[in-house]
Protein backbone atom coordinates (compact mmCIF):
# COMPACT_ATOMS: atom_id res chain seq x y z
CA UNK A 1 0.00 0.00 0.00
CA UNK A 2 1.18 3.34 -0.95
CA UNK A 3 0.80 6.68 -0.03
CA UNK A 4 2.11 8.54 -3.20
CA UNK A 5 3.48 12.36 -2.79
CA UNK A 6 1.12 15.00 -5.07
CA UNK A 7 4.51 17.16 -6.11
CA UNK A 8 4.08 20.66 -5.06
CA UNK A 9 4.74 23.80 -7.95
CA UNK A 10 7.13 25.80 -5.91
CA UNK A 11 9.49 29.26 -6.89
CA UNK A 12 12.69 27.40 -5.86
CA UNK A 13 12.82 23.59 -5.87
CA UNK A 14 15.23 20.79 -6.15
CA UNK A 15 14.43 17.48 -8.18
CA UNK A 16 12.07 16.33 -5.89
CA UNK A 17 12.23 12.35 -4.97
CA UNK A 18 8.71 10.64 -5.26
CA UNK A 19 8.33 8.97 -2.10
CA UNK A 20 5.73 6.63 -0.45
CA UNK A 21 4.26 5.09 3.24
CA UNK A 22 3.21 2.05 2.81
CA UNK A 23 2.47 -0.55 5.50
CA UNK A 24 4.49 -4.43 5.89
CA UNK A 25 3.41 -7.14 7.54
CA UNK A 26 6.32 -9.01 9.36
CA UNK A 27 5.79 -12.35 11.30
CA UNK A 28 8.33 -12.77 13.86
CA UNK A 29 8.84 -16.34 15.23
CA UNK A 30 8.84 -17.09 19.04
CA UNK A 31 12.69 -18.10 19.84
CA UNK A 32 12.22 -22.38 20.42
CA UNK A 33 9.89 -22.55 17.68
CA UNK A 34 10.62 -25.31 14.86
CA UNK A 35 9.36 -25.37 11.48
CA UNK A 36 7.04 -28.08 12.71
CA UNK A 37 5.48 -26.58 15.61
CA UNK A 38 2.12 -25.78 15.71
CA UNK A 39 0.66 -22.76 16.73
CA UNK A 40 -3.12 -22.11 17.29
CA UNK A 41 -4.11 -18.31 17.69
CA UNK A 42 -6.14 -17.31 20.35
CA UNK A 43 -9.98 -16.62 19.39
CA UNK A 44 -11.10 -13.32 18.08
CA UNK A 45 -12.79 -11.38 21.15
CA UNK A 46 -13.17 -7.45 21.97
CA UNK A 47 -10.82 -5.32 24.25
CA UNK A 48 -12.70 -2.74 26.33
CA UNK A 49 -13.07 0.72 24.77
CA UNK A 50 -9.94 2.84 26.43
CA UNK A 51 -11.60 5.52 28.45
CA UNK A 52 -10.28 8.36 25.49
CA UNK A 53 -12.48 6.64 23.05
CA UNK A 54 -15.65 6.10 24.93
CA UNK A 55 -16.19 9.93 25.47
CA UNK A 56 -15.49 10.77 22.19
CA UNK A 57 -18.48 11.88 20.52
CA UNK A 58 -18.80 13.67 16.71
CA UNK A 59 -22.19 15.06 15.54
CA UNK A 60 -20.99 13.74 12.59
CA UNK A 61 -20.56 10.34 12.73
CA UNK A 62 -18.82 9.70 8.80
CA UNK A 63 -16.23 7.69 9.01
CA UNK A 64 -13.77 5.28 6.14
CA UNK A 65 -13.59 2.07 8.45
CA UNK A 66 -14.67 -0.01 4.74
CA UNK A 67 -11.58 0.88 3.67
CA UNK A 68 -9.24 -0.75 5.96
CA UNK A 69 -7.50 -3.94 5.65
CA UNK A 70 -8.37 -7.31 7.54
CA UNK A 71 -5.10 -8.85 9.37
CA UNK A 72 -5.75 -12.57 10.37
CA UNK A 73 -5.52 -11.84 13.75
CA UNK A 74 -8.24 -9.21 13.84
CA UNK A 75 -8.32 -5.37 15.05
CA UNK A 76 -3.81 -4.76 15.36
CA UNK A 77 -4.74 -2.61 18.47
CA UNK A 78 -3.82 -1.63 22.07
CA UNK A 79 -5.24 -2.88 25.08
CA UNK A 80 -2.71 -2.14 28.46
CA UNK A 81 -2.36 1.64 28.23
CA UNK A 82 -0.38 3.89 28.18
CA UNK A 83 0.86 2.75 25.19
CA UNK A 84 4.83 3.03 25.04
CA UNK A 85 6.31 4.91 22.42
CA UNK A 86 9.92 5.01 22.06
CA UNK A 87 11.46 8.18 20.13
CA UNK A 88 14.78 7.75 18.47
CA UNK A 89 17.33 9.88 20.23
CA UNK A 90 20.25 12.02 18.16
CA UNK A 91 23.33 9.76 17.89
CA UNK A 92 27.14 11.52 19.83
CA UNK A 93 29.07 13.66 17.64
CA UNK A 94 26.66 15.20 15.05
CA UNK A 95 27.99 18.29 13.28
CA UNK A 96 25.71 21.64 14.00
CA UNK A 97 23.83 21.01 10.52
CA UNK A 98 23.16 17.62 11.63
CA UNK A 99 22.45 17.75 14.78
CA UNK A 100 19.99 20.95 14.13
CA UNK A 101 17.81 18.51 11.53
CA UNK A 102 17.75 15.60 13.74
CA UNK A 103 15.95 17.75 16.64
CA UNK A 104 13.82 18.90 14.07
CA UNK A 105 12.87 15.49 13.53
CA UNK A 106 12.39 14.59 17.45
CA UNK A 107 10.14 18.13 17.50
CA UNK A 108 8.19 16.52 14.70
CA UNK A 109 7.94 13.07 16.41
CA UNK A 110 7.01 14.74 20.04
CA UNK A 111 3.88 16.89 18.11
CA UNK A 112 2.59 13.91 16.39
CA UNK A 113 2.71 12.00 19.46
CA UNK A 114 1.06 14.97 21.69
CA UNK A 115 -1.85 15.10 19.17
CA UNK A 116 -3.10 11.00 19.11
CA UNK A 117 -2.71 11.25 23.00
CA UNK A 118 -5.94 13.12 22.96
CA UNK A 119 -7.52 9.75 21.66
CA UNK A 120 -5.18 6.80 22.81
CA UNK A 121 -3.17 7.26 26.10
CA UNK A 122 0.64 7.18 24.93
CA UNK A 123 3.48 7.31 27.21
CA UNK A 124 7.30 8.52 25.62
CA UNK A 125 10.34 5.86 26.73
CA UNK A 126 13.89 6.19 26.35
CA UNK A 127 13.60 2.37 26.56
CA UNK A 128 13.30 0.60 23.01
CA UNK A 129 13.32 -2.72 24.85
CA UNK A 130 10.23 -1.40 26.95
CA UNK A 131 8.43 0.45 23.58
CA UNK A 132 5.25 -0.19 22.46
CA UNK A 133 5.95 1.31 19.30
CA UNK A 134 8.96 2.64 17.92
CA UNK A 135 10.00 5.53 15.66
CA UNK A 136 13.54 5.72 13.76
CA UNK A 137 14.82 8.52 11.97
CA UNK A 138 16.09 5.94 9.39
CA UNK A 139 15.39 5.22 5.81
CA UNK A 140 12.88 2.50 4.89
CA UNK A 141 14.09 -0.09 2.44
CA UNK A 142 13.11 0.51 -1.30
CA UNK A 143 10.60 -1.18 -3.16
CA UNK A 144 11.18 -3.87 -5.48
CA UNK A 145 12.63 -3.22 -8.83
CA UNK A 146 9.43 -4.14 -11.67
CA UNK A 147 9.50 -4.47 -15.17
CA UNK A 148 6.93 -1.73 -16.52
CA UNK A 149 4.30 -3.74 -18.62
CA UNK A 150 3.92 -0.98 -21.18
CA UNK A 151 7.69 0.18 -21.78
CA UNK A 152 9.53 -3.41 -21.00
CA UNK A 153 11.94 -1.51 -18.89
CA UNK A 154 12.39 -1.65 -15.11
CA UNK A 155 10.69 1.05 -13.25
CA UNK A 156 13.49 2.24 -10.46
CA UNK A 157 12.03 1.19 -7.02
CA UNK A 158 10.37 4.47 -5.09
CA UNK A 159 11.94 6.14 -2.04
CA UNK A 160 9.67 5.91 1.05
CA UNK A 161 8.88 8.82 3.06
CA UNK A 162 7.95 6.40 6.02
CA UNK A 163 6.84 2.96 6.36
CA UNK A 164 5.16 1.04 9.25
CA UNK A 165 5.70 -2.78 10.03
CA UNK A 166 4.16 -4.73 12.88
CA UNK A 167 5.78 -7.60 14.72
CA UNK A 168 4.43 -10.46 16.66
CA UNK A 169 5.47 -12.35 19.75
CA UNK A 170 4.65 -14.60 22.62
CA UNK A 171 4.82 -13.03 25.93
CA UNK A 172 3.21 -15.30 29.09
CA UNK A 173 1.33 -17.51 26.53
CA UNK A 174 -0.39 -14.55 25.32
CA UNK A 175 -0.12 -13.05 21.41
CA UNK A 176 1.35 -9.50 21.46
CA UNK A 177 2.89 -7.21 19.06
CA UNK A 178 5.28 -5.00 18.29
CA UNK A 179 4.55 -1.81 15.66
CA UNK A 180 7.72 0.11 13.74
CA UNK A 181 7.86 3.18 12.17
CA UNK A 182 10.90 4.35 10.00
CA UNK A 183 10.71 7.88 8.89
CA UNK A 184 13.10 9.08 5.96
CA UNK A 185 14.74 11.83 7.44
CA UNK A 186 15.47 13.46 3.23
CA UNK A 187 11.90 14.95 2.94
CA UNK A 188 10.19 18.16 2.82
CA UNK A 189 10.21 19.44 6.47
CA UNK A 190 6.78 20.82 5.62
CA UNK A 191 5.31 17.18 5.69
CA UNK A 192 7.67 15.18 8.37
CA UNK A 193 5.14 15.98 11.60
CA UNK A 194 2.24 14.57 8.65
CA UNK A 195 3.99 11.78 8.18
CA UNK A 196 5.10 11.11 11.85
CA UNK A 197 1.65 11.53 12.18
CA UNK A 198 0.55 9.21 9.68
CA UNK A 199 2.01 6.20 10.47
CA UNK A 200 1.17 6.82 13.93
CA UNK A 201 -2.10 6.45 13.01
CA UNK A 202 -1.20 2.91 11.59
CA UNK A 203 0.33 2.14 14.64
CA UNK A 204 -2.14 3.11 16.89
CA UNK A 205 -4.73 0.66 14.40
CA UNK A 206 -5.77 2.19 11.21
CA UNK A 207 -4.56 -0.23 9.01
CA UNK A 208 -5.36 1.35 6.10
CA UNK A 209 -6.13 4.49 5.05
CA UNK A 210 -9.10 7.00 4.10
CA UNK A 211 -10.00 8.64 0.98
CA UNK A 212 -11.15 11.69 1.82
CA UNK A 213 -7.86 14.44 1.49
CA UNK A 214 -8.96 16.16 4.30
CA UNK A 215 -7.91 13.02 6.49
CA UNK A 216 -4.20 12.88 7.99
CA UNK A 217 -4.38 9.14 6.96
CA UNK A 218 -5.15 9.96 3.23
CA UNK A 219 -3.34 7.55 0.86
CA UNK A 220 -0.96 10.82 -0.44
CA UNK A 221 0.00 14.12 0.67
CA UNK A 222 -2.08 17.15 -0.48
CA UNK A 223 -1.03 21.43 -0.73
CA UNK A 224 -3.37 21.90 2.11
CA UNK A 225 -2.00 19.39 5.43
CA UNK A 226 -4.38 17.88 6.91
CA UNK A 227 -4.29 17.06 10.76
CA UNK A 228 -6.06 14.85 12.59
CA UNK A 229 -10.38 14.80 11.49
CA UNK A 230 -13.45 13.76 13.22
CA UNK A 231 -13.59 10.92 10.39
CA UNK A 232 -9.81 9.68 11.70
CA UNK A 233 -11.05 9.07 15.40
CA UNK A 234 -14.70 8.00 14.27
CA UNK A 235 -12.81 5.29 11.98
CA UNK A 236 -10.20 4.92 15.27
CA UNK A 237 -12.94 4.14 17.87
CA UNK A 238 -14.47 1.75 15.10
CA UNK A 239 -11.77 0.10 14.99
CA UNK A 240 -11.04 -0.18 18.82
CA UNK A 241 -14.93 -1.87 18.82
CA UNK A 242 -13.72 -4.66 16.68
CA UNK A 243 -12.48 -8.30 18.21
CA UNK A 244 -8.76 -9.25 18.22
CA UNK A 245 -6.44 -12.16 18.92
CA UNK A 246 -3.77 -9.97 20.49
CA UNK A 247 -3.53 -9.50 23.96
CA UNK A 248 -5.48 -13.06 24.76
CA UNK A 249 -4.04 -16.13 25.56
CA UNK A 250 -3.20 -19.19 23.22
CA UNK A 251 -5.35 -21.81 23.69
CA UNK A 252 -3.94 -24.75 25.80
CA UNK A 253 -3.72 -27.27 22.61
CA UNK A 254 -0.62 -25.04 21.24
CA UNK A 255 2.21 -26.57 21.25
Amino acid sequence: MLRKLQLLKRRFSLLPLLVSVCLLIVLTGQKGWSKGDRVSLPPLKPHPLPPTLVSWHSDNQEDYFDHLQSHPVGALIWYDFPVKVYLQSPPLNLSPSAAKAFQQWVEAGKKAIAAWNSYIPLQETDNPEKADILIYRQPPPLGRLRVNPETGLFDLPRAAAAITTVQFYLQDSRLRHKMIIRVNPHQNLDYLESNITHELGHALGIWGHSPNPEDIMYHAHTRDIPTISFRDINTLKRVYQQPTRLGWKLPENSS
